[in-house]
């Protein structure tokens, strides 16, 4: 009888691990789902008129809004607050190659 009882702790230490291994490897190998969505921009880029004295075909200076709703220019341009920023393109660069970086300080 003792003999069966060691044999019987054995068995089950072995089947224990071998479960064990198993739940892990297959924790190791299963795919992991993509937890990231898809995001979109909808730049919009108002222009905002200068001064008489400054005028130049080739600089302008621009608003640049997100969102994808329709949005009343004049009326957007009245209610701007915040601290600006100047984008200055490089080499033929263009100002819809602005990143928006903000920063409520």
């Amino acid at each position: 009888m003792e003999g069966f009882k060691a044999k019987f702790r054995l068995v089950t230490v072995v089947v224990l691990s071998i479960g064990i291994a198993l739940v892990a490897i297959y924790d190791l190998l299963k795919p992991i789902s993509n937890g990231c969505a898809m995001t979109y921009m909808y730049p919009t880029y108002i222009p905002i008129s200068a001064t008489e004295g400054l005028s130049s075909s080739k600089y302008g200076l621009y608003l640049y809004h997100e969102g994808w709703k329709q949005i009343d220019f004049n009326e957007h341009l009245k209610q701007l607050n915040g601290v600006p920023v100047l984008f200055i393109p490089g080499n033929g660069g263009s100002y819809k190659q602005v990143n928006f970086v903000y920063s409520d300080m």
